[in-house]
């Protein structure tokens, strides 16, 4: 079920559980369509294959795993095309009054742009992306304070080829929810919007000033840094997408020093790591709860809140880093 790309993801071992949620996923995705749909067709044998069955060089990417199983994109695809089956079957007539208008692609096979009774063109027909936030994925108003004065911060249209430093900070970012839509491509021809607030909020790592004079002459331990980014931040935080806090992000490093170059570390301050991992990974985001006796937590920006309530680590601060190095290598 590989839908995205998985540079940094290990292949994990099926259980039954997961073969079965695979299966009924797999079966529901061939009624339907998409991308899904067509890898779908390409494995629905295994619709009749049973866990002990399985070949024992079978694995998943947790990532494809969770996206294939998504139960709402599931429901959200099934609704849409019940909308569409509802719209066919109670106005036909309207079929004979859109004009079929040849399409520009340089494909072979043919396609049709449709245009309503008003001649604009239909939603979703066209290469025009919807009249949506295309950071935050949403459509409504939002409100901003400014000056001390809280004001709606309605959607913008692209100005430029890249909509400014958007695809900029999306490549930095890899964030392929974005680059799916608009690496390569004419944003202004794409009609792509956002809010400023979520445009500024986006784009604003990239406006940090470099490397302090004072930081580049600090031990910076780098061997044990790269282990570090792909064992702990791009393993855990991006592909796994936990929450940890700042305080064990710190003590994993200083461990891994040890281990790796046989050096102190313990006086790495941690604000220095926290601006060296600023820089590395803009896609992080540190926040600072509420309650005072609870460290930073660092988390992915693409986390959703659901799921972000549901992984926050226990202020306890018992986890040590054995148990992180080990947990990086679990489903």
């Amino acid at each position: 079920m590989h839908i995205t790309s998985n540079k940094y993801e290990n292949v994990n071992s099926f259980t039954a559980a997961r073969w079965n949620t695979y299966r009924t996923s797999l079966q529901k995705w061939l009624g339907l369509e998409g991308e899904s749909r067509d890898l779908a067709e390409n494995f629905k044998h295994c619709v009749d294959v049973e866990f002990d069955n399985i070949p024992k060089e079978a694995g998943f990417h947790h990532t494809c795993y969770r996206r294939f199983t998504d139960k709402n994109a599931i429901a959200k695809v099934e609704r849409r095309l019940a909308r569409e089956r509802q719209k066919a079957t109670e106005d036909p007539e309207d079929k004979e009054d859109h004009e079929a208008i040849p399409s520009t692609s340089s494909s072979k096979s043919p396609t049709k742009k449709l245009r309503s009774r008003s001649g604009l063109p239909i939603a979703g027909s066209g290469p025009v992306l919807p009249a949506l936030c295309i950071i935050c994925k949403k459509r409504e108003k939002k409100f901003i304070y400014r000056g001390g004065h809280r004001k709606r911060d309605p959607l913008s249209k692209a100005e430029t080829l890249t909509a400014g430093q958007l695809q900029k900070a999306a490549e930095l970012k890899d964030d392929q929810s974005i680059l799916l839509h608009i690496k390569d491509k004419d944003c202004v021809a794409l009609e792509v919007q956002y809010h400023k607030g979520c445009y500024n909020r986006y784009t604003r790592f990239l406006t940090k000033p470099e490397k302090t004079e004072k930081e580049q002459n600090e031990p910076m331990f780098d061997v044990s840094f790269k282990i570090f980014c792909e064992r702990i931040i791009r393993q855990r935080l991006l592909v796994n997408q936990e929450v940890l806090r700042m305080d064990q992000l710190r003590k994993a490093f200083i461990e891994l020093v040890k281990a790796n170059e046989g050096l102190d570390a313990s006086n790495y301050r941690q604000d220095m790591l926290k601006r060296r991992l600023t820089r590395e990974f803009p896609q992080l985001v540190f926040q600072i709860p509420t309650k005072r006796n609870i460290c930073e937590l660092v988390f992915a920006e693409t986390l959703s809140t659901g799921t972000l309530v549901d992984m926050l680590p226990s202020p306890s601060g018992a986890e040590t880093t054995q148990s992180s190095e080990s947990q990086a290598d679990r489903p």
